[in-house]
């Protein structure tokens, strides 16, 4: 996204241009965006022996955005049977599917073990107990890693950390530990290795450096203990630059001190971003219904809501706010909100805008991950329309949600 003549282009197509043949507000992505995301993910793990790359679905699941990644040689990592009958469905090989998640369900667990995933993350012993024992009833086998709770503090916002303690996720090593006998009996599924997720948009590589370091030294005594561990991974999380303070993630940091110790390992090793490929290729563009000014305050109100886009609400993040055409230059002091009848429909307090009107478009920006995923029907808003830039052209990707398909299974 950037400005040429004052109209804010994405690739080749000014957006305004967009807003005559798309229903705002509607979202748009850069096709151009995600594939030198992921090239830049290839470089830095291409130093490895033997690496996987699995995008975290939950991020965005768009059917031909998945595609884009399957075609530049990207899997899959999934919370649900449905993620993966997405990934199948754009052309995906469930062999390059890693199922993750704290709560898989029997027929989940069946649906996985019956299109043949590449492996499990375990999150605790009972559910290794149910995958080797759905595994058994159906004569199939299976692979597993434990996800580890390593108590790294991946100093990112308190909603979105997963590696610390009193975090859901995964098991400590005295579960493993006293645990040793009862995992070595099942019969029908093979402890392969550990992973860790310990949170996300993380900017240093040092939670990944100290996490790391700490399940490498496990793997040691589980291989002392007679299992035959040859994968590690080491989970997504790795953060973009919402709000221009930053670079995003520090992946020199990251090539210098953690890459060494992974190809040290020789393990196959894993990993599953999910907002760094597609977080800062989309923007939410919505059109301003009014502006008024109250108690002192300009108050932008936005066709886009919360329900749009949740993750302001949600965990107060920072979205740039701009304008689809500049003006005189003019900057004045706004909040930003929705119509939605929540106090915390909001986009942001007190912004430095440039100068807009009513009926003029504004794009949010950087809302490419955990945007359209997380959307609703709150207030019986319709989900929007999705849009693919490829240079010059513009790609319908999702049509508009109609009010018969919100209440198509109500009675």
């Amino acid at each position: 996204m950037y400005y040429k003549n004052n109209f804010l282009m994405c690739e080749d197509i000014p957006i305004v241009e967009l807003t005559k043949k798309y229903d705002s507000p509607f979202y748009a992505y850069s096709k151009k965006s995600i594939v030198d995301k992921i090239n830049i993910l290839k470089n830095v793990f291409s130093k490895l022996d033997n690496y996987h790359i699995a995008y975290s679905l939950k991020a965005e699941s768009n059917l031909s955005l998945l595609k884009i990644m399957i075609e530049n040689g990207i899997g899959a990592d999934v919370v649900s049977a449905n993620e993966i009958r997405r990934f199948i469905n754009a052309s995906g090989d469930p062999k390059e599917v890693v199922f993750s998640g704290v709560g898989k369900r029997v027929d989940e667990i069946e649906y996985a073990l019956s299109v043949g995933i590449k492996q499990f993350n375990v999150e605790s012993i009972d559910e290794a107990k149910r995958i080797d024992e759905i595994a058994k009833r159906m004569d199939k086998k299976a692979k597993y890693a434990i996800r580890v709770n390593p108590n790294v503090d991946a100093f990112t916002h308190k909603k979105i950390t997963t590696g610390t303690k009193g975090d859901k996720f995964g098991v400590t090593f005295d579960t493993i530990l006293n645990n040793i006998d009862l995992l070595k009996s099942l019969t029908n599924i093979e402890l392969i290795g550990l992973d860790m997720h310990i949170g996300s948009q993380i900017l240093s590589y040092k939670p990944y450096y100290d996490g790391i370091n700490i399940l490498l030294g496990f793997i040691d005594i589980l291989k002392a203990k007679g299992f035959n561990i040859d994968t590690l991974d080491i989970g997504g999380g790795y953060g973009i630059n919402y709000d221009g303070t930053s670079n995003g993630f520090d992946f020199e940091g990251f090539t210098e001190h953690v890459i060494p110790i992974l190809k040290k390992s020789n393990l196959n090793i894993l990993t599953e971003p999910g907002r760094f490929i597609i977080g800062d290729s989309g923007v939410l563009v919505s059109k301003i219904e009014y502006i008024k000014e109250e108690w002192g305050k300009k108050y932008i109100i936005l066709d886009a809501s919360m329900s749009d886009y949740a993750r302001v609400a949600l965990y107060d993040a920072y979205n740039d706010i701009k304008p689809l055409v500049l003006n005189d230059g003019k900057k004045l002091i706004y909040s930003v909100a929705g119509p939605v009848c929540e106090s915390s429909d909001f986009f942001a307090h007190d912004r430095q805008i440039e100068e807009v009107n009513v009926g003029d478009y504004v794009a949010i920006d950087n809302v490419g991950a955990y945007g359209a995923s997380m959307a609703s029907n709150y207030n019986s808003l319709l989900l929007v329309e999705q849009v693919l830039i490829d240079g010059d052209k513009d790609i319908l990707i999702r049509k508009k949600q109609k009010f018969e398909e919100i209440i198509a299974n109500e009675l």
